[in-house]
């Protein structure tokens, strides 16, 4: 992909820098387009049990702990995360016993819990946002665990797109987009479409984390080219794919 192009990052802002310091360091023009504002509950009741674990399947998982009056207790539990952004974030928020789960979705979460500990050294601690996939809970009560989700925050979704952003793609101009999550590849279409921008939004190129994101995407918007997929649900792999350097380790 040669000569300078223009990206449109979708994440929320806490999670984007990484993204876009690799296209700015590239020379390539950057639109931020968030989809998701993350509101965190500082106030959710955690229970006062000897936790064995926390599951943690996003970083905002480990970025509402760090700021839960519950952290102090919760950081001496191991923490079992879906990635390499998540294990920063878990690292940032005081924890020492890191498990990263090999696959970077809620199914590498629940391979490490189930291989690498026990059901009968205490509870496991979901520390979940509102809307979650892959039925962590119910998967691991199969085993004997006994898991209690906690909902930390919220990951709310935008009303509408960036005016930048819609005059960018309303004058036709070429761009990749990239998108973390079915839901996100949903949140995009809609907002494409509420904007009247849909015809141009299919001419766009994208860029997504995973299969399931370009399923999601084909079936909300049906864009005119086949998205590129990463070979790994991973940030890095994704920016490898645009021919951009990751730095750092990020999430999905």
């Amino acid at each position: 992909m040669p000569g300078r192009r223009t990206f449109i990052i979708t994440r929320p802002e806490e999670d984007a820098a990484r993204f876009s310091e690799a296209v700015r360091r590239a020379g390539h023009a950057l639109l931020s387009a968030p989809l998701l504002r993350i509101v965190f509950d500082s106030q959710a009741e955690i229970p006062d049990h000897a936790w064995q674990a926390v599951a943690i399947t996003s970083a905002n998982g480990a970025r509402a702990i760090a700021r839960h009056p519950a952290r102090a207790h919760l950081i001496t539990a191991k923490a079992v995360t879906v990635g390499p952004a998540s294990t920063a974030a878990a690292q940032a928020a005081g924890f020492t016993d890191i498990l990263q789960a090999e696959r970077g979705d809620v199914h590498g979460v629940i391979d490490v819990i189930r291989s690498r500990l026990d059901p009968a050294a205490g509870p496991v601690l979901y520390a979940s946002g509102r809307v979650t996939r892959g039925a962590l809970e119910e998967k691991l009560a199969q085993d004997g665990f006994t898991v209690v989700r906690v909902v930390l925050y919220d990951a709310r979704p935008a009303e509408a797109l960036p005016e930048e952003t819609a005059a960018f793609i309303r004058r036709g101009g070429e761009a990749t987009v990239a998108l973390y999550s079915p839901r996100s590849a949903k949140i995009w279409a809609g907002l494409c479409q509420k904007a009247g921008l849909a015809a141009p939004a299919r001419r766009l190129d994208y860029a997504c984390l995973s299969a399931n994101v370009a399923r999601a995407l084909k079936e909300a918007l049906n864009p005119e080219r086949e998205p590129l997929i990463a070979p790994k649900p991973e940030e890095g792999a994704l920016l490898a794919l645009l021919g951009l350097t990751p730095t750092g380790e990020s999430t999905p």
